[in-house]
């Protein structure tokens, strides 16, 4: 079968989660046999309008940002583009991930009309939400366990005038006029696009790779190179309160008082490091971006790593790589790290609110080695059991065989 792979941007200049999951389900597409092409796009005027090598196709575009929330439902040039693109290579499926900034919800009415195998991934929730989903009445509701659904003034006070009423309603006229079967990366994500007015044909959790363990010379270079003297908590992606930076700091602060040897390592986008950071930070690491390679080797050498998001994480992809890694995790309980850590037996799933027990569970860790240990020896066996990419692409193709 020829799966073509729809994403807005690819690896190795992407950091977002979804092209790394497109990147392992190419991988595991391949080994179960299958063609792949995976067809994502660029925004260089200097560059040919479609460019072309051996299962990859980009195709050129850009337009002010501001306009998404339009732009996501369709565009001539895009429509065009896409009819050129999926005439030529003749899927017998296509499977589209993140397409709401350039692709556009439109290539999988463009797709039907070259095969009846389409899929749509959700990765986060903007198929519901023009932005990421946080506040107040999300945490409440969340703790209850309740999906929140949102009001057209929500949406308004949280984009002002880019709110464009019309965008849900042709999103969802465009998912049922193609059939698309819209997939849930967690059950928590699914329940909230259901009360929101998606259809989700299935809850399809991600995967990643669990190789052989970091040799201990490169863990022990690594922690050299860095300055990782003492016992390391693990944070990575955005300095933003939408991903807890606020409460990975306080409990931090929190941890140092009976921890002052701990050392906090912040992988990822460090740019405003001095705005979130004033004064001594001689207790913390910030590499910036690192690559796959380099990041498995930062897992390995931290002793906890945590995810304390505050706004609707569906599937933090952080939480299985370290967990494959042989690594506990202490994260938040308001998205979807409940259904991939054992509370207490993998790591601690907490109201991130709670900094008084996120700030213990973090030290807990730390401080006993043994028990770090032995939930870090279960975690890398329940995502082997549980979260592997081959589990996840015999899912997708079960779906795709429907």
């Amino acid at each position: 079968m020829h799966i073509v792979l729809l994403n807005d941007d690819s690896l190795p200049a992407a950091q977002g989660g979804a092209a790394s999951v497109v990147a392992r389900l190419e991988q595991g597409y391949v080994r179960a046999g299958h063609r792949v092409t995976l067809v994502t796009t660029h925004q260089d005027p200097a560059l040919d309008p479609i460019l072309r090598s051996e299962g990859r196709v980009s195709i050129f575009s850009h337009y002010p940002m501001k306009e998404r929330h339009r732009h996501c439902l369709g565009s001539p040039a895009m429509r065009t583009a896409l009819g050129e693109v999926f005439a030529a290579l003749k899927p017998d499926a296509v499977h589209a991930n993140n397409v709401h900034a350039h692709l556009t919800y439109e290539s999988v009415r463009i797709a039907k009309n070259y095969t009846d195998r389409v899929v749509l991934t959700a990765h986060d929730v903007f198929l519901v939400a023009f932005r990421r989903v946080a506040g107040e009445r999300f945490e409440r509701l969340a703790l209850q366990g309740c999906p929140m659904r949102m009001h057209w003034w929500e949406h308004l006070s949280s984009v002002g005038r880019k709110y464009w009423p019309l965008r849900n309603m042709v999103i969802r006229r465009i998912l049922n006029e193609s059939q698309t079967k819209v997939v849930a990366i967690s059950e928590v994500q699914r329940k909230f696009l259901a009360i929101n007015g998606i259809n989700v044909a299935a809850v399809i959790h991600n995967g990643t790779e669990v190789q052989s363990p970091i040799s201990p010379e490169e863990t022990a270079a690594f922690r050299k190179r860095h300055g990782l003297t003492g016992p390391t908590v693990l944070f990575g992606g955005r300095l933003s309160e939408d991903k807890g930076v606020s409460v990975l700091l306080a409990a931090f602060r929190h941890v140092r008082e009976r921890c002052p040897q701990a050392k906090l390592l912040i992988v990822g986008d460090t740019a405003r490091i001095a705005e979130v950071l004033p004064g001594d930070r001689s207790s913390i690491v910030c590499p910036g971006w690192l690559s796959h390679d380099d990041m498995r080797i930062a897992y390995s050498a931290s002793t906890v790593v945590t995810t304390p998001s505050l706004c609707f994480d569906p599937f933090n992809l952080m939480n299985i790589e370290a967990m494959a890694e042989g690594k506990p995790v202490v994260a938040t309980s308001t998205g979807g790290a409940p259904e991939i850590i054992v509370d207490g037996v993998t790591g601690f799933t907490l109201n991130p609110r709670d900094i008084s027990a996120f700030s213990s569970a973090l030290l807990t860790l730390l401080q006993d080695t043994a028990t770090a240990e032995r939930m870090g020896r279960s975690a890398r066996e329940h995502v082997e059991r549980n979260f592997s990419i081959d589990k996840q692409c015999a899912a997708y193709l079960r779906l795709l065989d429907r």
